[in-house]
C-alpha cells in the first residue's frame, strides 16, 4: 500500500523553527506494469534515524507518479533554506548512456519519448542538490547489474551520471541504501567514504573527498563554511533542471560571462544539433495528417517493413519499421521522417508495386501459355482421353468449358452438385471447408462460408490433386480426405 509520510510538523517538536537540513526518501518495490524490486523500500526504513539527526524527512513508498511529483515539489522547497541535503531513491532506473530517470509505481515500459511524466530526472535532482556543495548525498538503490535493452535509445541503469561539483553519489543494491543512511550518514562522527571503502557493495561517484562526514559529534569544530558559489548558480541550476534550449539561451542571454557559460553554449549546441530532436521538429512541421500517415504505414509495408498495422497512428511498430529503413538507406536512425524522406519512401514504394505488377502479369503470361500448349497436346486433338487429360490438368483452364462440354459433363455436374447438396453443409461447416483449402493453400477467396467461383476452383485444385475427379463439388470422401489431410502445395 502507497504512504505518503510528511513528518516536518513532527520535527517541528524537536527542531527550531527553521529547519536547517532536509532528505527525501523514495523507494519502489511494486510497479503496476514492470517487474517487482526486491527491497526497492528499504530505503524509507531511515526516516526516523534522519529525522532524529535533525532533518526534515519527506518519505514515499510504491508512490504514483503525481505522489512523486508533489514529494519533490516539497523537497524543493525545504531545500531552499537547507544547510545539508539527502535524496535516496531506490528503484528501477532507466538511461539513454548520458542521462538517467528514476521510474515512478506506475510508469509504463519506458521509451525515450514516451515517459511522460512517470519518471524523474536525476540530472534535475542533483541540481537541486548542488546547492548546498559539500553537504549533499544522493544515495541510489537498484539492481547495479540490470543492463536490459528497452529499446533503440533506452536500457536499464545510471549510464554516466553528470554530477554536479559537491554532490556526493553513491549507488549500490536496494537493500544496502538504508544501511548507509543509518550507519554512515545520520551517525555522529560517521564517515561515509570510509563507510564506502568498507563495503563493496556501494559505489561513489561525484563528490568522493577523503572523508565525508554529514553528522559531526557534539564538541566537533563546526564544519569549514562551504565556498560561496557565484550568484548566477541557482539561474544556472535551473536552466540544467529544465533542460530545453530556451532555458540555456534565456542564461545565456542574461548571464553571458557566468562560468556556467560555456556548459550552457554546449549543452545548446548539444540540443539544437541533435539528429533526433531536428527530425522530429521536421515531422512535426510537416503536421501530416492521420490519412498520410497510414499511406507512409502502407509504404513501408509494401517495402517489407513490418509497421504492425496500418492505422495512421505511428506508435513502436511504426518508429522501428521507420528506423530501418532510415537503416537501410543511410540516414541518421531518429525514427522521425522529414519530407525528403517521405518522398524517398513513397518513390521506393511505387517502384515495388510496379515490380509486383509486372511479376504478376509475367507469372499470369507464363501460365497462360503453359495452358494454351497443354490444350494443344491434348483437347485440341478432339478425342475423350485429351480432353480428360487436360481437365485433370485445368479443371478452370481457359478451354475447360469447351473440355466439359465436348465431354458432356454438365450431367456430370449436375449429379456432382446433387452429390453436394445430400451433404446439407450449414454456413459453419462451409466455413471450415474454406478455411482448410486456405491453410493447405489452395486460395478459395473470402472465407464467408459461401461456395463462390474462386471456393469451386479451389475445391477442384484439391480434388485433382488428391487424384479425386475434379468436378469442383464437394461428396463424401472429398470431405472426409480434405478435412483430414496434412499435406501442403
Amino acid at each position: 500500500m502507497r504512504k505518503l509520510i510528511l513528518t516536518a510538523a513532527l520535527a517541528a517538536m524537536a527542531l527550531p523553527a527553521v529547519a536547517d537540513d532536509a532528505a527525501l526518501l523514495i523507494g519502489v518495490e511494486r510497479y503496476r506494469d514492470l517487474s517487482r524490486v526486491s527491497g526497492g523500500t528499504d530505503v524509507t526504513r531511515a526516516d526516523d534515524d534522519l529525522r532524529d539527526a535533525g532533518y526534515t524527512v519527506l518519505a514515499l513508498t510504491n508512490g504514483s507518479a503525481r505522489d512523486m511529483a508533489r514529494s519533490l515539489a516539497d523537497f524543493t522547497t525545504e531545500a531552499e533554506n537547507a544547510d545539508r541535503l539527502v535524496v535516496g531513491l531506490s528503484g528501477r532506473f532507466v538511461t539513454d548512456g548520458g542521462r538517467a530517470w528514476f521510474l515512478s509505481a506506475d510508469a509504463d515500459s519506458p521509451t525515450l519519448f514516451g515517459m511522460g511524466g512517470t519518471a524523474v530526472s536525476l540530472d534535475s535532482i542533483m541540481a537541486v542538490l548542488a546547492k548546498t556543495p559539500g553537504q549533499s548525498v544522493l544515495i541510489l538503490g537498484l539492481d547495479t547489474g540490470a543492463d536490459d535493452t528497452l529499446d533503440t535509445y533506452l536500457r536499464e541503469g545510471l549510464g554516466d551520471l553528470d554530477v554536479p561539483q559537491g554532490v556526493t553519489v553513491l549507488i549500490g543494491a536496494p537493500n544496502v541504501a538504508d544501511d548507509v543512511l543509518s550507519d554512515a550518514v545520520t551517525r555522529a562522527g560517521g564517515d561515509v567514504m570510509a563507510f564506502v571503502r568498507d563495503n563493496r557493495r556501494l559505489t561513489a561517484v561525484g563528490y568522493a573527498p577523503q572523508r565525508l562526514v554529514m553528522q559531526p559529534q557534539a564538541g566537533d569544530a563546526a564544519p569549514a563554511p562551504r565556498p560561496i558559489s557565484d550568484p548566477t548558480l541557482s539561474f544556472w541550476t535551473a536552466a540544467q533542471a529544465a533542460n530545453t534550449a530556451d532555458s540555456y539561451r534565456n542564461f545565456l542571454f542574461q548571464y553571458p560571462n557566468s562560468p556556467y557559460a560555456a556548459e550552457a553554449r554546449r549543452r545548446l549546441d548539444e540540443i539544437e544539433n541533435d539528429p533526433v530532436r531536428m527530425d522530429q521538429l521536421a515531422e512535426d512541421a510537416l503536421n501530416l495528417s492521420r490519412s498520410e500517415r497510414r499511406a507512409i504505414q502502407e509504404n513501408l509495408t509494401l517495402l517489407d517493413y513490418n509497421t504492425r498495422g496500418v492505422d495512421g497512428i505511428f506508435g513502436p511498430g511504426s518508429r522501428s519499421a521507420i528506423r530501418n529503413w532510415q537503416q537501410t538507406n543511410g540516414f541518421n536512425q531518429t525514427s522521425f521522417l522529414t519530407a525528403e524522406q517521405i518522398s524517398r519512401i513513397d518513390g521506393q514504394a511505387s517502384r515495388r508495386a510496379a515490380e509486383i505488377a509486372a511479376e504478376e502479369e509475367r507469372a499470369r503470361a507464363e501460365a497462360e501459355r503453359l495452358d494454351r500448349a497443354f490444350w494443344e497436346e491434348t483437347g485440341a486433338r478432339g478425342d475423350e482421353a485429351g480432353y480428360r487429360a487436360y481437365l485433370d490438368r485445368y479443371p478452370t483452364g481457359i478451354f475447360a468449358e469447351e473440355a466439359s462440354n465436348q465431354l458432356g459433363q454438365s450431367r456430370g455436374s449436375n449429379l456432382a452438385r446433387a452429390e453436394e447438396e445430400a451433404l446439407n453443409i450449414n454456413p459453419v461447416l462451409a466455413r471450415l471447408i474454406e478455411s482448410r483449402l486456405d491453410q493447405l493453400g489452395f486460395n478459395p477467396g473470402r472465407v464467408d462460408g459461401r461456395f463462390d467461383s474462386d471456393t469451386r476452383r479451389a475445391i477442384a485444385d484439391y480434388q485433382v490433386r488428391s487424384s479425386l475427379p475434379g468436378t469442383g463439388y464437394l461428396n463424401q470422401p472429398t470431405l472426409a480426405r480434405l478435412l483430414a489431410d496434412t499435406f501442403g502445395r
